[in-house]
Formats: C-alpha cells, sequence, structure tokens
C-alpha cells in the first residue's frame, strides 16, 4: 500500500537537508513518538552520494496503553537504512526489524525548495510503500493472512500518517527554536 504526505516548513531547504543528513539526532526533542536516533554508518559513495544507516527507539507512548504490556522496546525500534542524493534534495530509505520477515517498508522522501517560496522554504514529501507479506504472519493461516494483509496494510499506514506530520512538525519546531 501506498502512502505519501507533503508538508511546508517556514526554513530554506538546505539548512533542512543539512540537519537531516548531518544531524538528525537534534531533531529528537522535537518528534513526540521518538525516543531516539543512533547514528550506526556512514558512508560517502561519490558523485555526492551519502549511505547513512540510523537506529530509531520508537517510544512506548506511541503503543495504545492496553498493548504496551504486549509490546517489547525491540519492537519499537528500527533500523533505517537511507541513500541520500543532496544535489536532488531526496532519500531513498529502506526500514527493517526484527520483524521485517512479515513486511517490507521503503520509499523516497525529498527536502526541497518550496514551490514559490524557494529561498525561505522546504516542502516536505515523505512517500513510501508497506507490503505485508500475509503467507509469513505467525499463527495465521495463509488463506486467511491473505484476506487480512489489505486490511493491515491499511492500519499500518493509518499509525505511519501521524509520524509523517510529526517529521515537519518537528523540522519547524527545531529552526523556530534554534532561529537565529
Amino acid at each position: 500500500m501506498k502512502f505519501s504526505k507533503s508538508s511546508k516548513v517556514s526554513h530554506p531547504a538546505q539548512k533542512v537537508l543539512d540537519l537531516m543528513i548531518n544531524r538528525m539526532d537534534e531533531i529528537v526533542p522535537f518528534l513526540p513518538n521518538v525516543e531516539s536516533i543512533e547514528l550506526r554508518a556512514r558512508e560517502e559513495l561519490g558523485d555526492g552520494r551519502i549511505r547513512i544507516v540510523r537506529y530509531w527507539q520508537g517510544a512506548a507512548s506511541n503503543v495504545p496503553s492496553a498493548l504496551r504490556p504486549f509490546v517489547s522496546r525491540e519492537a519499537m525500534g528500527w533500523i533505517d537504512t537511507a541513500l541520500w542524493k543532496p544535489d536532488e534534495y531526496r532519500v531513498d530509505w529502506q526500514m527493517s526489524t526484527t520483524m521485517s520477515a512479515f513486511y517490507e517498508c521503503s520509499g523516497t522522501n525529498y527536502f526541497e525548495p518550496y514551490p514559490g517560496d524557494e529561498d525561505a522554504a522546504t516542502r516536505v514529501r515523505v512517500g513510501g510503500d508497506l507490503v505485508i507479506h500475509a503467507d509469513k504472519l505467525p499463527g495465521i493461516p495463509t488463506f486467511l493472512g491473505s484476506r487480512l494483509a489489505p486490511q493491515v496494510e491499511k492500519f499500518v499506514v493509518a499509525l505511519l500518517t501521524p509520524n509523517m506530520e510529526d517529521l515537519a512538525k518537528g523540522l519547524q519546531a527545531y529552526f523556530d527554536e534554534h532561529a537565529g
């Protein structure tokens, strides 16, 4: 299932892009559903491309209280493998977790000059694709899993959408606080 969200941040794209590539951990206090972001690897690949691997630790507050006793801290974390193309204001990403056998999630985000306000604002476009592998869901027969997969995808995308909005809001709040 494809998903996308576009938002405006009223700060220049080059500053937003620099923060996202070089100092992403600084926005954690402005992301309500994230406890930490840890750099695991960074590699300059040539022609301006940068491969970055980060571990994101989600906040327990992101899980409904009734489910918290059943969701481990590990289940709330994910690896973000990103290929940044700064000259295109673009990042191609792939998310993986300990449960990655059950789904695939990847996409492309842009942190580009906002049309009509190129020098002062950034258009944040987040997009991706989530595929649930129904045949690999534990304890669920394949025939039932294939029927449930579209509903599970819709549910997970509904959970992702507020997080996509939180990224742009977090960037806006970070730059508003650090302006000057």
